[in-house]
């Protein structure tokens, strides 16, 4: 099972001169939205089907299913999906010859959503290769795999919620105890957007209007040897290698996410470009605020999670998230809207359930 995620944070730095990507802060939670991968070792070639999970097809009509179910072969079912790289990646640094996978992947997560779909799958495969081959890599050997499959893999594989910096690879895992269990409503439009094309756009925009890019250096995660002196190799079963950033407790709650020190509570610095790119997005961060007075839904935030272009919105109760996605069906730019998900924060009795 691979799960979805959230940030409540991401902050955009420099780029790394080494490879030209961003430099990042962000919180990221995991949500309950799984995507299914089941599959077999072979000695012939890989083979891979990606078919609509069922989260998404109680979504879809008829023509809506077979237009989706199109989209998802033609675009990920080819050798250069994120599955086939991370098993080709471990074969290789395992020095095992000939070996190929046939999987079937149940897609719930949409593509192009910044809900981390295809990171999440290839952290996924990489785990569980590594476990069925009595794990012959460590962490940091699985991680150097990770980074090279995208920004987002490192994060998926480890089980927690994380702080991520650097270019998303280093992870500091936030002890469970510390952020509290929410509702998050995940809203997706009928596009998707490429990262690539986001960070495009935020740096034309940092250029035209001649921004100064967040100073990252001011989080003390300019560098990974930083982070790894500050850790001080804290054991990840433990609270204390975050109690090394924001002392003791101060994530217990979303409210205090301020006491970080990285400016508002929540923020994603891609809405600065891709909210006025697609208005629809504006729209429902514009509702969901609007949410945030109305003492029978409460929302706690609305955001953009990564690059988009999915909105999500959070809540302290089941209630008032099944409220908001209620109301929101009958909002004008619901025409607009593809996917609408209910995922907790907490949810291992979710997917144990889903594993039986």
């Amino acid at each position: 099972m691979a799960p979805a995620k959230v940030n409540l944070v991401l902050k955009i730095g420099e780029k790394n001169p080494a490879n030209n990507l961003h430099y990042i802060f962000s919180i990221i939670r995991r949500i309950s939205v799984f995507d299914r991968i089941t599959f077999e070792i072979n000695e012939d070639r890989h083979k891979l089907k990606v078919i609509p999970g069922k989260t998404v097809l109680k979504q879809l009509d008829k023509k809506e299913l077979q237009e989706y179910a199109d989209n998802l072969e033609k675009k990920l079912s080819g050798d250069d999906n994120l599955i086939i790289k991370a098993s080709d990646l471990f074969f290789d640094k395992i020095n095992l010859k000939n070996k190929y996978i046939n999987a079937a992947v149940e897609k719930n997560i949409p593509m192009q959503a910044g809900l981390g779909g295809g990171s999440s799958d290839a952290a996924g495969m990489l785990n569980i290769l590594n476990r069925i081959y009595n794990n012959p890599l460590n962490y940091d050997e699985l991680n150097s795999i990770a980074i090279k499959l995208g920004s987002d893999v490192s994060f998926f594989l480890k089980e927690k919620d994380a702080l991520a910096a650097g270019n998303g690879e280093i992870i500091i895992p936030i002890a469970e105890k510390l952020l509290k269990k929410y509702y998050i409503a995940v809203i997706v439009p009928k596009f998707g957007i490429s990262t690539k094309e986001a960070y495009n756009a935020f740096d034309d925009l940092v250029l035209t209007k001649k921004i100064n890019y967040y100073n990252i250096l001011n989080l003390n995660f300019s560098s990974k040897l930083d982070i790894i002196k500050k850790i001080n190799n804290a054991n990840d079963s433990d609270s204390s290698n975050v109690k090394n950033y924001c002392g003791a407790g101060k994530l217990n709650d979303l409210s205090k996410l301020s006491e970080l020190g990285i400016g508002s509570e929540f923020e994603n610095d891609f809405e600065n470009v891709v909210l006025d790119m697609y208005p629809v997005l504006k729209d429902i961060k514009n509702y969901t605020i609007q949410q945030g007075t109305n003492k029978n839904v409460k929302a706690e935030v609305g955001m953009l999670s990564g690059s988009g272009s999915a909105m999500f919105a959070v809540f302290k109760t089941k209630e008032n998230a099944s409220a908001y996605i209620a109301d929101i069906k009958n909002k004008t730019f619901s025409s607009q809207i593809k996917f609408i998900f209910l995922g907790e924060t907490d949810f291992k009795e979710k997917l144990n359930q889903l594993k039986s």
